[in-house]
Parts: structure tokens; C-alpha cells; sequence
């Protein structure tokens, strides 16, 4: 699946009604599923990225469908993001530009289906735009499986990821945020420049561009280059966050010939992998504090919790829960609460966990 960026000229003013109809929830929790995280991601605004950040964590762990339309105060995303209430309209104004020329395409492996699907709804009666400081935003409800009721999904703090001004900062938050459980990340070359917008670059047909010799154009071409100008920045503003990052190139093995090693990947290390303590953000969310204490009634450790249940969901934890007070009354209760229940989770918590990097490196191909 790719994200691309495509461009509609064509643009209609109307004065419409958009003001605030309902007041906006943040969870401060944004939950992106895998096949996002991992697409190709055509380069956008930061302020479009915090646009659909905030959209998104507008949505509950038990939604069964996309609200109508989202909506949230400007303030929410120009605080902190070095926007001035002077240029805070104009800034929107691109930025909900680019969302709704923004689409994703979504390729079969053997590439015999292929389809295209717009971000944004805008054929709806009420309008995507902003009037009195609000900003009303209404997602495709084609692509709502992606948005609801995630199986497969990385999870990043708002507050850190808002405070971000740089796009290659939020992508590498955004993936990082998926490897926190072994805190490395090793991606090819050619695998870290499509996730960076930094392959093959392609026209408005899709087709890819070339030089004057015939070779596929590139940005930042030389490997050097790509290091300095996508990791320098966000190297520097991760560096105060929970995913603070080192990385060091991986050369090639061997070589037939004299001279300098070529890289062909990179090895991305977290400065501090997860310690086994339950986040501070996880009480603080509804949902996810009830199953945490629930967890911990019938004795799972903090630990296990913290390492799994992130991977394991909200929705799959509850219903063993449910299984197991449902053997209460039965022969089947459980005596040893601390053996068997954590037993039980741990191996729910590896076996999603090694679904889930199957599934990232399905991806990645």
C-alpha cells in the first residue's frame, strides 16, 4: 500500500456552516494501524500531519464506526508547534488542501488488483475547512476499517509527537513507535527511502522519472546525503522523548573489489526499550486502565502487561478475561492464578507479537 500525494486544481469557495457541534475527547493516545505506519507516505505539511493526528485521537477503542466528521480547536494544533495566531489560518488552509488532495493506494501482492481511495470525504454536505477557530474534518468512510477497531497497531504519545516540527521527526516517531518491544530497527536501504519519500520519483501519472541517461531520479542519492538531511533532524528533537534513537549503517559482507564498503542498511537502537512498567498514559485512558486492573485481579504482573498488552489489544484481553471468570463456577476454575493466567498471556502477547512482524516485513516487500 502506498500513500501519494495527488493534486487537484479545480477549487470552489463557499461559506458553509462549521461550527463546533459537539466538544471533542482526546484520548492523547493515537493508535495507527500497521499498513499506514509502513506505507509509502508522500511528504506533507507537519501541520497536516498534527491535523490528522488529532483526528484520530478523537477515535475510541470501542468504536464500531467513524463519527460523521471530527472536529477540534486550531489551538489544539498550533500550541507549541512555533505557529503564530496570525499565520495560523493560512497554515490550516494549506494543510486541509493537502489532506484532502491526498489519497492511498492499495496494491494485492502479486499486483493484480489495484485500487485508490481519497483520505477526506468532501461530497458530503457539511465541508471540511474551519470557521471560528474550529476545524471540521470528515475522513473517507471507505478506509474506515483502517481507523476502527485496529488489531494491528503502533501507539504514540500526542503530546511528544504535536511538539514535533519536522516530518522526517513524526515518521521516525511513527515507525520507532512499532519496534518498541525490541527496540531495534533494521530496515534496508531501499526500505528506509520508501518510507521516507526518498525512492524512485514519480510523476502525476505514477510513472517514474529519469535523468538524462535513463536512470530512475532519486532524492538525495547519495546514501551520505539521505543520512544528513532525514536523520539530523530527528536525531535532535526524539532526543528528549521516550523513543530517542542511535543508529549506525550496516555495510555490505563482501566485495569483489577494492574501495570503500557500500551501506546497505541501517541497525536504529532505542536508548531505552521498555522497562516492564505499565505507562503513566495507559491509567489515564478509560478503556485501557479498566483492562489493566482487571488484568492485574486475576494476578497478571505489571510486566507482562506492559510488554503485551499493547499487542495483544484491548478487545482480545477482555474476552480472555471474560473466558476466564466464565470457568469460575465450572471445573475448570482456576486455582493458581499467577502460573496459569500469566502463562496464558504471555503466549497470546509472542504470538501476536510474531504476527505482527510478519506482517510489518509483508509490508516492507
Amino acid at each position: 500500500m502506498a500513500f501519494v500525494r495527488m493534486e487537484d486544481k479545480r477549487s470552489t469557495q463557499l461559506v458553509l456552516p462549521l461550527g463546533l457541534t459537539y466538544e471533542p475527547k482526546h484520548k492523547d493516545l493515537v493508535k495507527q494501524h500497521w499498513n499506514v505506519t509502513f506505507a509509502r507516505q508522500g511528504r506533507m505539511s507537519v501541520t497536516a500531519k498534527r491535523i490528522m493526528a488529532r483526528v484520530i485521537d478523537q477515535i475510541r477503542d470501542d468504536d464500531f464506526k467513524l463519527r460523521p466528521y471530527y472536529q477540534f480547536r486550531i489551538v489544539d494544533i498550533i500550541t507549541d508547534a512555533g505557529i503564530t495566531k496570525e499565520t495560523a489560518y493560512k497554515e490550516v488552509q494549506g494543510s486541509l488542501r493537502e489532506l484532502t488532495a491526498a489519497a492511498w493506494e492499495f496494491e494485492s501482492l502479486d499486483g493484480s488488483e489495484w485500487y485508490i481511495r481519497h483520505l477526506l470525504d468532501t461530497t458530503k454536505e457539511r465541508a471540511i475547512g474551519y470557521k471560528d477557530g474550529i476545524i471540521t474534518v470528515l475522513l473517507n468512510p471507505q478506509l474506515e476499517p483502517y481507523f476502527i477497531q485496529i488489531a494491528h497497531y503502533s501507539t504514540y504519545q500526542l503530546n511528544n509527537y504535536m511538539g514535533l516540527k519536522s516530518w522526517y521527526s513524526m515518521r521516525f516517531f511513527e515507525i520507532l513507535s512499532a519496534f518498541r518491544d525490541t527496540g531495534v530497527w533494521c530496515p534496508t536501504v531501499e526500505q528506509y527511502r520508501q518510507l521516507m519519500d526518498c525512492s524512485e520519483e514519480k510523476d502525476k501519472r505514477g510513472k517514474v522519472k529519469r535523468d538524462k541517461d535513463g536512470n530512475p531520479k532519486m532524492k538525495y542519492p547519495d546514501t551520505r546525503d539521505l543520512i544528513r538531511f532525514t536523520m539530523t533532524e530527528p536525531l535532535e528533537e526524539l532526543a528528549g522523548t521516550a523513543l530517542a534513537f542511535d543508529y549506525e549503517p550496516v555495510y555490505e559482507t563482501a566485495r569483489m573489489t577494492r574501495g570503500r564498503k557500500k551501506i546497505t542498511g541501517f541497525k536504529f537502537t532505542l536508548k531505552r526499550k521498555q522497562d516492564g512498567k505499565i505507562p503513566e498514559y495507559w491509567l489515564q485512558n478509560a478503556v485501557v486502565s479498566r483492562v489493566v486492573a482487571s488484568l492485574r485481579e486475576w494476578k497478571v504482573t505489571d510486566k507482562n502487561i506492559a510488554l503485551y498488552l499493547e499487542d495483544i489489544g484491548t478487545k482480545a484481553a477482555n474476552k480472555i478475561l471474560y473466558d476466564w471468570q466464565l470457568k469460575e463456577n465450572t471445573d475448570d476454575r482456576i486455582n493458581d492464578r499467577v502460573k496459569y493466567c500469566n502463562a496464558v498471556f504471555v503466549r497470546m502477547g509472542k504470538a501476536a507479537q510474531e504476527r505482527l512482524k510478519q506482517e510489518v516485513q509483508a509490508a516492507l516487500r
